[in-house]
């Protein structure tokens, strides 16, 4: 893990006055780009989603982003690498320890 990214929590409320307010919360961790299986990347773009890029890092990093949303729990929506903001698609965890983000 050399490379750094933020998890985006990004939540939409109200202020005070009852305009509408979006909070960004960023949390910095460290991860390493892979490619996106081939399989992976054509079943996507049937599903109409184009993947960009699969980033990996530490399931305890990934878990920072834990928060709850109302009674269930969630998980940052995007994330900040490279000069870029992804939405995150989906998460794989393919061990113990590391989890892949599928990011479009």
């Amino acid at each position: 893990m050399d490379e750094e990214a933020k998890l985006l929590i990004v939540t939409n409320g109200k202020d005070m006055d009852g305009f509408p307010v979006t909070e960004k919360q960023e949390i910095p961790i460290f991860v390493r780009e892979k490619s996106a299986t081939r399989a992976e990347f054509y079943a996507a773009l049937r599903a109409d989603i184009q993947i960009k890029t699969v980033l990996e890092t530490r399931q305890e990093d990934w878990e920072l982003s834990a928060h709850m949303a109302g009674k269930k729990k969630e998980y940052a929506s995007q994330i900040e690498y490279d000069g870029a903001v992804y939405d995150i698609v989906r998460t794989y965890k393919n061990d113990r320890s590391m989890i892949e983000i599928i990011c479009s």
